[in-house]
């Protein structure tokens, strides 16, 4: 394997990564807050989907809006189900999820009826900074990326802030951690949890936009392929953390980059093993991962 490849994974890895990071982000919210989204996947193919019509009339930015706007529709929905209806907060994330599959497909098809050629898009260019991009090996895969990644960075850095440095990162935080005392010093638990999963779902909207928007141009049914729940595997596997999130995110996204382009070489590897590989991986650091965090969180029992 060239020198070459290897720069292309590596900055394909980059690119792949910012929509689990986006979505990653958010949902660090949500579960540092005492709640969790079951319904990304919902979210991003809808955010997908919605993306991409807006795009095909007004633009690329237009798009990645169209596709906030429509997680923060689906999160409002969630949250009138779990507070105001008292509906179970799983089960109605599950549906999210069900629900953005299947209305995407259907408006998918009332769009491009079958036998039509389907919609493209210009995705969002890539943004070459300057003499940095001539750089040997880092230029290529650090400085030529889309405007999308070098935004997620600035989002990571806003986000660990927020979290650390501002009153609502605390308020999350208390809530998380012990909902009843934050609840006696005056916080509105229901108001914090509430506004996580706003901001979950618009990250999660404009993360499944940037998948047809600013990568690939076009829709198709099940084009988030379960990502949803891989963001959902490397919140736990970053413990919340932005930073943690995006190592995650990197690493899932550096084995999909892999598996897409070591099939051009010599290799003799069945397609298939390429194709699990990421996911393969990340279970199994998600396992390791989780039984390290019980073994601190529960104390050893010991047997007299």
């Amino acid at each position: 394997m060239s020198l070459e490849l290897w720069v292309s994974i590596l900055a394909g890895a980059l690119a792949l990564s910012a929509p689990l990071i986006l979505a990653g982000v958010g949902e660090g919210f949500v579960e540092r807050a005492g709640r969790i989204n079951l319904g990304i996947e919902g979210m991003m193919i809808m955010g997908a989907f919605v993306g991409v019509f807006v795009a095909s009339m007004a633009g690329a930015v237009a798009g990645l809006a169209a596709g906030a706007a429509t997680g923060i529709l689906l999160a409002v929905l969630m949250n009138t189900a779990v507070y105001r209806l008292h509906a179970n907060e799983i089960v109605v994330g599950l549906a999210i999820t069900m629900l953005g599959l299947g209305l995407s497909t259907y408006l998918f098809q009332l769009w491009v009826p079958s036998g039509q050629t389907n919609v493209s898009v210009p995705t969002i260019p890539k943004l070459p900074l300057g003499p940095l991009a001539d750089i040997p090996v880092l230029g290529p895969v650090l400085f030529t990326q889309s405007p999308v990644v070098y935004a997620t960075v600035v989002l990571l850095v806003v986000a660990w802030a927020v979290m650390r440095f501002t009153r609502f990162g605390l308020q999350v935080r208390a809530v998380g951690s012990d909902t009843a005392s934050a609840q006696l010093r005056g916080v509105r638990a229901q108001r914090v949890g509430a506004n996580t999963l706003l901001l979950g779902g618009a990250l999660a909207g404009i993360a499944g936009a940037v998948i047809t928007v600013g990568t690939i141009g076009s829709f198709a049914p099940g084009i988030t392929a379960g990502r949803g729940y891989i963001v959902l595997a490397v919140v736990i596997m970053g413990r919340m953390s932005p930073v943690g999130i995006a190592l995650g995110a990197l690493l899932f996204a550096f084995l999909q980059s892999f598996s897409l382009l070591a099939q051009s070489t010599g290799l003799q590897v069945p397609s298939e093993v390429y194709q699990t590989l990421p996911y393969v991986v990340t279970l199994i650091v998600l396992v390791f991962t989780s039984r390290a965090q019980l073994r601190r969180l529960t104390p050893r029992m010991r047997i007299s």
